[in-house]
């Protein structure tokens, strides 16, 4: 039988123990704190959110293709293919990166496209490990997770707007947005589109916004669901019972889990969404 391994960069959020559990390798991605790099890697966040609430400007960066060819390496080692999984090419090239440097692995390294941020990307990611558990082709895995993919759903409360701003991202929808967010204090909800954020609505606080989002899905159904927050945990728990009351979706199968520099670096702090897999 073939073996395969499973890939994913950091942006993807997942736990350490689903990682342990699931043999799945991280590529980190970078940081960059003015000239000083690190890597994104989770025994060294808190390092990271230390010098952001300090008020210092991280910027994010994908790793080199080189990086990733060491990674696929060592993944090949002890596996007859590998199948990266990436956080959404439309707002970073890690993709890009990553599928330059699967192509020196005479088609035994696949690269896919999560279209997915955080936890988005992350369901898919825990997707494909229990395909490969139970032993599925990587032409049937693939399948699967472009199925996945077209049906996967995601909302995003930012309490501020001052990251997203400094990113760059979404710059025409944040220029507007600023502005609205000056004259009445409101609160930015962003959705996803094949991969693109998109404006989804702005609300007056936290509160709203936990309703806001339960109430664009009410009455769908999910396979998997997931909230992920940015140091607000108290935020996503109410978040994950209003979401589980609208989707009649079993509380305590809800992944809940704290996002990363990546999510942080463009979506500030206060941060807090909820993605999943549409039935």
């Amino acid at each position: 039988m073939t073996t395969i391994t499973l890939l994913t960069d950091s942006a993807s959020d997942l736990p350490p123990d689903l990682l342990a559990r699931h043999h799945i390798t991280v590529v980190p991605l970078l940081i960059h704190f003015g000239d000083e790099t690190f890597r994104d890697m989770y025994e060294e966040r808190e390092q990271f959110w230390a010098r952001f609430a300090a008020g210092e400007t991280p910027r994010t960066a994908a790793p080199a293709p080189a990086i990733f060819a060491d990674a696929y390496e060592q993944a090949l080692a002890h596996a007859d293919q590998a199948l990266m999984i990436t956080l959404t090419s439309k707002h970073s090239s890690v993709f890009q990166h990553a599928w330059l440097a699967a192509q020196d692995f005479d088609g035994r390294v696949h690269v896919f496209d999560s279209w997915g941020i955080s936890l988005a990307e992350g369901l898919l990611v825990l997707k494909a490990a229990e395909l490969i558990e139970s032993g599925e082709s990587m032409e049937v895995i693939l399948n699967h997770l472009t199925n996945a993919r077209s049906r996967l759903r995601l909302m995003l409360y930012l309490d501020t707007l001052d990251a997203i701003q400094r990113s760059g991202r979404l710059a025409p929808v944040i220029h507007a947005a600023k502005r609205m967010s000056s004259m009445l204090s409101i609160h930015l909800i962003l959705g996803m589109r094949e991969g693109v954020l998109t404006w989804a609505g702005a609300v007056r606080s936290p509160k709203k916004g936990i309703q806001h989002i339960a109430g664009a899905f009410a009455g769908r159904r999910a396979e998997r669901v997931a909230v992920a927050h940015t140091r607000a945990p108290d935020q996503a728990q109410r978040l994950a019972d209003a979401i589980a009351q609208a989707l009649d979706f079993p509380r305590e199968d809800i992944l809940l889990a704290e996002a990363g520099p990546i999510l942080a670096a463009h979506g500030g702090t206060r941060a807090f969404g909820v993605t999943f897999i549409e039935r």
